[in-house]
């Protein structure tokens, strides 16, 4: 069936383009994949390839994370969890879910905690060999709450396009700042710690016995299995929207490094430079590191450099490989870079070299 026949049917209105709304999550076409396209080994929480979704692992199996050249029609891209080394008996404390999470500022308008506060629905398609039921939970870290739903992928190997409707909590209202407030979590695995409650599909206290209670499958069962998801959309109201296509690629990859940038020698040609700056001591330059991007960063980042850097002085130059981030702002960073050549007061200017990079994240 197609996409389109599929949300007429929900009540929809639907024609050839787009139906614009606003979506809270960012990169849910998963488009932009900054740090790579595809991780192998994956035993840990962590951010590992489509921007902004957050895989968590804790002792259960082993994975491959990729972005995946593989969608339904209207869509390119998608994240695939492909389990590689099997755990059939996790432990009690294992599990494995993939998560997003959202800003506390920008949930204003749903009016959490109050007396009107009101209904989001939840759309994504889905791809899995492992037919059954999974629980999808909306957690609120402020106030150590959630609200559960299930939904189940019926044809292995198919994409199924999936709505969830949760109703609005008039307990709890959301800080109003730049920290998280809402995480959205699709359970793939766990042991008994998360899967011996209850499926609670109203708003109730936070508890780890029911964060998984919904879902019959486990994908750290076999090599076999593999979970893939894309086109994620979260609205407000009771029906969903069409995921909004009209949003172009640049301003996602815009939103996207508002939480991590990285800046690679193969961006750039021979004669780029990282920054300028000055001789603050006989062996060490100084200089002002604006951010590539141009994005305000969502919090001071932690910024990392990797590999040698070529500091140039007058008419000399010569690698620098004691480099060091003195301190951080949310649109800059001052990096020290050691080299002998460098005199007191002298104009400096640093290029990248083969291999090196500089990251900035600010994740939630």
């Amino acid at each position: 069936m197609s996409k389109a026949r599929q949300l007429a049917d929900l009540g929809n209105q639907v024609d050839d383009g787009a139906i614009t709304g606003t979506n809270m999550v960012v990169n849910g076409a998963m488009n932009v994949a900054q740090r790579s396209s595809s991780v192998t080994g994956v035993t840990t929480n962590g951010y590992r390839t489509c921007d902004r979704m957050e895989v968590n692992i804790n002792n259960l199996g082993t994975y491959t994370v990729t972005q995946e050249n593989d969608a339904p029609e209207g869509l390119a891209n998608s994240l695939k969890i492909d389990c590689t080394v099997a755990d059939a008996s996790p432990a009690t404390s294992d599990y494995v879910f993939l998560a997003h999470k959202l800003e506390g500022q920008n949930l204003q308008n749903l009016k959490k905690g109050t007396s009107n506060a009101l209904p989001v629905t939840l759309s994504f398609w889905v791809k899995s060999n492992m037919t059954g039921t999974y629980q999808f939970n909306l957690r609120d870290n402020d106030n150590v709450r959630y609200i559960s739903a299930s939904y189940t992928i019926d044809a292995s190997g198919a994409w199924e396009y999936k709505t969830i409707t949760l109703a609005g909590d008039t307990t709890g209202v959301l800080d109003n700042d730049e920290n998280e407030s809402l995480k959205l979590e699709w359970w793939l695995d766990s042991g008994s710690n998360f899967n011996s409650g209850t499926l609670n599909t109203s708003w109730t206290a936070a508890s780890n016995a029911n964060r998984n209670a919904g879902t019959t499958v486990n994908i750290g069962d076999s090599t076999s299995n593999y979970w893939q998801i894309t086109g994620v959309c979260l609205n407000v109201g009771d029906s969903a929207i069409d995921f909004p296509h009209d949003e172009s690629y640049g301003d996602t990859l815009a939103k996207c490094q508002r939480y991590y940038q990285v800046q690679r020698s193969s961006d750039y040609d021979n004669n780029e430079a990282v920054a300028t700056g000055v001789g603050w001591t006989s062996g060490l330059v100084y200089c002002h590191f604006k951010y590539p991007a141009g994005a305000t960063m969502r919090a001071r980042p932690a910024c990392t450099l990797v590999g040698d850097f070529l500091v140039l002085e007058g008419g000399t130059s010569s690698d620098s490989t004691e480099n060091t981030v003195q301190g951080v702002s949310y649109n800059s960073a001052e990096i020290r870079f050691k080299n002998s050549i460098v005199a007191l007061n002298s104009a400096c200017w640093v290029r990248y070299k083969s291999g090196s990079s500089i990251t900035l994240e600010a994740e939630l």
